[in-house]
């Protein structure tokens, strides 16, 4: 293990299921159908005793969309037992009264709801709902809220919707939700067609997404993430510590084994857990062949960053999305921006 590596997976993601009742362009998972193979029942719990083995603290439930997953409350009380915490992320529109009830009963504590539009009809433009299933989700967000779920909003920033983000911020205030997160598009998935490239990267707009960012960063009446999508961020710009394969990875449902949601590359391949153990595969240097990547290889911009060494030219997985190059500096810099402003007044 790195010396700067807790021993232990923190957080992980389990893509449980590909299934989506809905088909969002900009999915990085191309979800839809339900995947050839996906792990059973009875495989999911053996794999929870794999994750309580190795020490898992947190399992993030993710897909395609976990609520089409029958046993879901079933796998979430598993690993309750285990001793191990869940948090679901969904798209909500599935997410009534009575299926949040059973999720808190089974243990479970946090909620993410995807929503990338602050009225129904921007939410369409995104993730094509009907006004219907828009006003599902937001009492979603209210039930979820009753039964004291931590609950968060996870918002998909590109280009098209950068002028409604300042209106995602007033509806998270509005609802009282415990944090917002903002997710900086990534050309993955659907989301790397060349039209919905067009759609969503910011291009020529990078100004306004810093302008962005700043306000979000200064408001204080609600919770704000930026992901790693976007780099480092105002006020401090200090670049995330990257813990691929240290403390998280990424499982999809049909047993692959990635080290993090931003690396599932082929060449970011781990293994399969239906071909070798989750302790085995944990221990693959593979593992950490992203957080560990050698300063030496990036080229480009980065290289004469001041940050250089601290944020170690950014996440490599969105850096290849972007540009294709493993090797390339990262391409949405908003520190680098922000001092390029300096530097013209």
């Amino acid at each position: 293990m790195s010396e700067n590596s807790t021993g232990k997976p923190e957080i992980i993601g389990w893509e449980i299921t590909n299934q989506c009742n809905l088909s969002c362009q900009h999915c990085f998972t191309a979800a839809g159908k339900r995947a050839h193979g996906e792990m059973t029942t009875a495989e999911c719990r053996t794999v929870i005793d794999a994750m309580a083995d190795i020490g898992v603290v947190t399992i993030g439930w993710t897909g395609g969309e976990p609520l089409l997953r029958d046993d879901l409350e079933e796998l979430i009380a598993y690993a309750a037992q285990k001793k191990i915490r869940s948090t679901v992320t969904t798209n909500a529109v599935l997410l009534d009264r009575e299926r949040a009830i059973r999720l808190f009963e089974a243990g479970n504590r946090a909620v993410q709801i995807s929503i990338d539009g602050s009225t129904p009809e921007r939410n369409r433009k995104m993730r094509g709902t009907t006004d219907e299933e828009y006003g599902r989700i937001i009492d979603a967000i209210r039930f979820c809220k009753e039964l004291n779920s931590r609950v968060i909003l996870a918002t998909v920033l590109g280009l098209e919707n950068l002028d409604d983000a300042p209106a995602m911020l007033a509806l998270a205030e509005r609802e009282q939700v415990d944090m917002i997160r903002f997710c900086c598009y990534a050309p993955v998935g659907r989301g790397k067609r060349s039209d919905i490239k067009q759609r969503f990267g910011f291009g020529g707009a990078l100004p306004k997404l810093l302008a962005f960012v700043e306000q979000a960063q200064q408001q204080e009446s609600v919770i704000v993430d930026l992901d790693i999508g976007f780099g480092p961020v105002p006020p401090d710009y200090e670049f995330h510590q990257c813990i691929a394969g240290k403390e998280t990875f990424y499982l999809k449902a049909t047993g692959d084994l990635y080290p993090c949601t931003s690396l599932t590359y082929p060449q970011f391949l781990v293994g399969n857990l239906r071909e070798q153990s989750l302790a085995e595969l944990w221990q693959s240097p593979k593992m950490r062949g992203a957080s560990e990547y050698p300063l030496e290889s990036i080229e480009g911009h980065c290289r004469s960053c001041e940050n250089f060494r601290n944020c170690r030219g950014g996440c490599r997985g969105v850096v290849l999305a972007h540009t294709g190059e493993i090797d390339a500096s990262y391409p949405l810099c908003l520190y680098r921006l922000a001092a390029e402003r300096t530097a013209s007044k």
